[in-house]
């Protein structure tokens, strides 16, 4: 597992991050989620609740990327990991349950992406750099 350091906590917390899945048919997929926070210092998560493209495309490759970026500062960080999926079971009862989240849905759920690889994103001869 990679470990995130400060820097990219705060990223994460302050700026919109974007995931990216495939489809079974090799077909990219990119789209923002809001509810995508730090679980700790190894783990991204995310709750789940329209369980389209991106639910199905980790159902059948759980490889995701997460990528964020602060455009005044031309810094980002891209998180490459496995994802998984919890949905009506204990951890996902746990975790949802201590959000709000259904009053607004009927059925959600928890994606949690192990940090495997982190990349530097900034906007100098460094991007694409590996970091862990």
């Amino acid at each position: 597992m990679a470990t995130l350091t400060t820097e990219m906590k705060e990223m994460l917390k302050n700026q919109l991050p974007f995931l990216a899945t495939t489809s079974a048919d090799g077909k990219p997929q990119v789209g923002p989620k809001g509810s995508l926070h730090v679980l700790d210092d190894s783990h991204l998560i995310y709750f789940e609740h329209t369980f389209r493209h991106a639910y199905t495309n980790l159902r059948h490759n759980q490889q995701a990327a997460v990528a964020v970026a602060d455009r005044a500062a031309q810094k980002g960080f891209r998180f490459e990991g496995t994802a998984h999926i919890y949905e009506n079971d204990d951890y996902a009862n746990q975790v949802l349950g201590k959000t709000k989240i259904f009053d607004r849905f009927p059925r959600a759920g928890v994606v949690v992406i192990d940090v495997e690889r982190i990349f530097k994103l900034d906007n100098t001869l460094e991007a694409g750099t590996q970091l862990a």
